[in-house]
C-alpha cells in the first residue's frame, strides 16, 4: 500500500470533511448544534493517516515521514503567531493575560497535556496537541513494528486505547491522554488494513453514506457531549474502514485532489478559531451571518495563501531537519511575540503591587476595599481585630463625606471650580457629579502618596455629558448644568491635553433619558477630548441600594451585621450607559466597580470593619478611601498609565 493509494487518500477526505464540519458549527453554532462529532471523525481518520506513514510504510525514508508531520505543524505554528501579535493590537490589555499564555501554553502543545480553554483564540489547538502527541507514540512504536511486524503494533495500540478510554469514561475528559482512544481507534484501522484487505463493494459503500447521514443528523440535532463523542468515533471508524469503496464518502475526491482538499481544511482550521475570536474584538461588534459568511470566505483565502506558501518552501526544502528547524522557528516566534504583552503585564502588576503596599502601610490589613479587592483577586483577606467593628462609628456614619468645596459646584451655581489634589506622576482628571467627588478620597490618597496627580472638578446631579438634565422638584438644576458642562467644554478645549487621562463617573440614576440618548450624550462629550489625544476610563456607577443600610445596623447587634446585607439582586437596577459608550469610543475604557460593593449574590452593608454606605446611594468616605489601591490597579490595567510612567522613566 502507498502513500498514494486509495485507502489512504480517502481517509484525507473524511478528515477535511470532518475538519469542515467543526468549522460550520464554530461560525452556525445554532444551526449545527452538535457538530463538535466532527471532531472525533478527525481523530479517527488522523490516527489511521498517521499510523499508514509510520507504521504501515515503515521502509518510507524516516527523514520524509518526519518532513511530511512538521509540514503540517507550520499551519497552526503561523496562526500562534499572528494570534499573538493581534491579541495585543485588537483586544483590550486587561484581557491580554489568558490569551498569550493560550498561545505560549499551545506553542509547547506537544509537551502541554492539558486542554486549552473552550473560549480561547487557540481553542482548537488541543487537536494539535494530541495529534502531536500521538504521532510522537507511533513514532517510538516504529522500530518494534519494523522488527516484528504489524501485530504487536496492533496489540500496544490496543491496550494503550482501552486504558485512554478507561480514563475517559471515568471523567478525565480534561487530559489530552485520556482522549488518545480516538486516534487509537484510527490507528488500529490502518493496521488491520496493512493485515487484511477491507472490504469493498455496494454493501460497505452503503454502510459508509449511513454513517456520513448518521454523522449529519447528530451535527443538525445535537446530543450530550458523551454521546457526541461516542457516535463520533464510531461514524469515523465506519467512514475510515468503508474508505476502499470508490462509492463510499471517502471516494468521492481522487488522488491528489483529496490530499489538496485535506491540507487546506487543515488549514483553514487552524485559522478559523482566532479569526472568529478576534473579529468581534477587531469589529468592536457581535457578528451576524453575514458577517461570519464573510469571515469564513476570509479564512478560506488565508487558508490557501498558507497552502501556498508551504508548497513553495517544499518545492527548495524537502529534508526533516530543515522542516524541523522552521518549525523551531515558528515555536520560538510563538513565544517571542507574547514576551512583550507579558513583560507590560508585569510591569502594571508590579506597579500595583507596589502602590497597594504603599497604601496600605497606614491602615489596618485588610481594611475596607482593600478586603473585597483580594477577594476579586483570589487572594483570602480576613482580619479578625475588625468584625464587629465599625469606622466611622454609627453615630457620625451618616455625615461621613467630605465636602470638597474648591473641586465642587454647588446645585444653585454654574461655577467651573477646578482643584489641585497636588501629587506626582501622571496628570489625571476627574470629572463627575458627587459620585465622582465621593471617590476624591481615593485619589487624594493617591495624590498623597506621589503615585498620581490629580486634578478635579465636579458638580451636583451633572455628569460630564450633553444630555439635558431634568428635575421637575428644582427647574433652575438643568439650566445651571448646561451652563457648567459649556464652561467646561471650553475649558477642556485649552487644557486637555496638558492631563495624561481622564476619569469619569456619575450617578446613573439622574441620567434621565432612552438609554440610547444617555449613551449618546457621553460619547458626544468624550469625543473631543479623545481626538486631542487623551484617552478616558469610565467607572460604573457604584450600585444603588433600595434603602440606607445605617438604620439596620443602628438597630442590629454588631455580630449579626451581616443581616443588613443587600441581595445583589435587590440592587436597584439603573441602567449604566458607561460600558455600551465605551464600546462607542476609540481611546475609552471601562472599569467596572461593581466588585469593590458587591459579591456573587450580597452587597456587604460593612466591608473590612467600614461602613460602606452613607445613604441609599452615595459611598462613605471612609470606603471610598480604601478603595484607592484597587482603584488604581483597575486604571492601570487599561494601560492608560503607562505612556507617562515610560516618559517619567526617560
Amino acid at each position: 500500500m502507498t502513500s498514494w493509494g486509495r485507502i489512504t487518500t480517502g481517509w484525507c477526505t473524511i478528515a477535511g470533511g470532518a475538519m469542515v464540519l467543526l468549522v460550520l458549527g464554530a461560525y452556525w453554532p445554532g444551526r449545527l448544534p452538535g457538530a463538535s462529532a466532527g471532531a472525533e471523525v478527525l481523530l479517527v481518520a488522523a490516527g489511521a493517516l498517521m499510523a499508514q506513514l509510520l507504521l504501515v510504510e515503515r521502509d518510507r525514508p524516516l527523514g520524509a515521514v518526519v518532513a511530511t508531520g512538521l509540514r503540517l505543524a507550520v499551519p497552526p505554528l503561523l496562526v500562534l503567531v499572528a494570534t499573538g501579535i493581534a491579541v495585543q493590537r485588537l483586544v483590550e490589555l486587561r484581557e491580554w493575560a489568558e490569551p498569550l499564555h493560550d498561545v505560549r501554553d499551545a506553542a509547547t502543545g506537544i509537551v502541554n497535556l492539558g486542554p486549552i480553554d473552550r473560549d480561547s483564540p487557540v481553542a482548537g489547538f488541543w487537536i494539535v496537541a494530541l495529534l502531536a502527541q500521538s504521532a510522537l507514540l507511533l513514532l517510538v512504536l516504529r522500530p518494534l513494528v519494523n522488527r516484528r511486524g504489524t501485530r504487536p503494533g496492533l496489540v500496544v495500540v490496543a491496550v494503550l486505547s482501552a486504558a485512554s478510554f478507561g480514563w475517559w469514561v471515568v471523567g478525565g475528559d480534561d487530559l489530552a491522554a485520556a482522549r488518545f482512544w480516538p486516534v487509537g481507534c484510527g490507528v488500529l484501522v490502518a493496521l488491520l488494513a496493512a493485515r487484511r484487505t477491507l472490504p469493498g463493494g455496494p454493501i460497505v459503500a452503503a454502510a459508509g453514506w449511513l454513517a456520513a447521514i448518521g454523522l449529519g443528523a447528530m451535527a443538525l440535532l445535537g446530543a450530550g457531549p458523551r454521546l457526541e463523542v461516542l457516535a463520533g468515533v464510531a461514524a469515523g471508524a465506519v467512514l475510515v474502514g468503508t474508505a476502499r469503496s470508490s462509492a463510499s464518502p471517502g471516494g468521492l475526491l481522487r488522488g491528489r485532489v483529496a490530499t489538496w482538499f485535506a491540507w487546506l481544511a487543515w488549514a483553514g482550521f487552524c485559522w478559523a478559531w482566532p479569526a472568529l475570536w478576534l473579529a468581534p474584538e477587531a469589529a468592536d461588534r457581535d457578528l451576524g451571518l453575514r458577517d461570519r459568511a464573510g469571515l469564513l470566505v476570509m479564512v478560506g483565502a488565508v487558508a490557501l495563501l498558507t497552502w501556498a506558501l508551504v508548497a513553495s518552501v517544499r518545492s527548495v526544502v524537502r529534508h526533516g531537519v530543515a522542516w524541523a528547524a522552521l518549525a523551531g522557528v515558528c515555536v520560538l516566534a510563538a513565544v517571542l511575540v507574547t514576551a512583550p504583552g507579558f513583560e507590560r503585564l508585569d510591569a502594571i502588576e508590579t506597579d500595583a503591587a507596589r502602590t497597594e503596599a504603599l497604601l496600605g502601610a497606614d491602615v489596618p490589613e485588610c481594611f475596607g476595599a482593600l478586603t473585597i479587592a483580594a477577594q476579586v483577586e483570589g487572594r483570602d483577606c480576613r482580619n479578625r481585630e475588625l468584625e464587629g467593628v465599625l469606622h466611622p462609628p454609627l453615630d457620625r456614619a451618616a455625615s461621613d463625606f467630605e465636602a470638597y468645596l474648591d473641586c465642587w459646584s454647588q446645585p444653585a451655581d454654574a461655577d467651573l471650580n477646578l482643584c489641585d489634589l497636588g501629587g506626582e506622576g501622571p496628570r489625571v482628571l476627574v470629572l463627575g457629579d458627587s459620585h465622582a467627588r465621593v471617590l476624591l478620597g481615593a485619589f487624594r490618597r493617591l495624590a498623597e502618596q506621589g503615585v498620581l496627580d490629580v486634578t478635579a472638578a465636579t458638580k451636583a446631579s451633572c455628569a460630564w455629558s450633553t444630555l439635558p438634565l431634568r428635575d421637575s422638584k428644582d427647574p433652575l438644576r438643568g439650566p445651571l448644568c448646561h451652563e457648567w458642562r459649556a464652561k467646561l467644554t471650553m475649558w477642556l478645549e485649552q487644557h486637555a491635553a496638558e492631563y495624561d487621562v481622564i476619569v469619569t463617573t456619575a450617578y446613573s440614576g439622574r441620567m434621565k433619558g432612552s438609554e440610547g440618548d444617555q449613551v449618546r450624550g457621553l460619547v458626544e462629550a468624550w469625543e473631543p477630548a479623545v481626538r486631542a489625544g487623551v484617552p478616558i476610563v469610565a467607572l460604573r456607577d457604584n450600585p444603588r441600594l433600595p434603602e440606607a443600610t445605617l438604620e439596620c445596623l443602628s438597630a442590629t447587634d454588631p455580630d449579626a451585621w451581616a443581616r443588613c446585607d443587600v441581595a445583589r439582586d435587590d440592587v436597584v437596577p439603573d441602567f449604566d450607559p458607561f460600558e455600551p459608550a465605551v464600546a462607542e469610543v476609540d481611546g475609552a475604557h471601562f472599569v467596572d466597580t461593581l466588585p469593590f460593593f458587591c459579591g456573587e449574590d450580597v452587597c456587604p452593608a460593612v466591608t473590612g470593619g467600614v461602613n460602606v454606605y452613607r445613604d441609599y446611594n452615595h459611598v462613605s468616605a471612609t470606603y471610598a478611601g480604601t478603595l484607592a489601591a484597587p482603584l488604581y490597579r483597575e486604571i492601570a490595567r487599561t494601560g492608560v498609565l503607562d505612556d507617562a510612567r515610560r516618559s517619567a522613566a526617560g
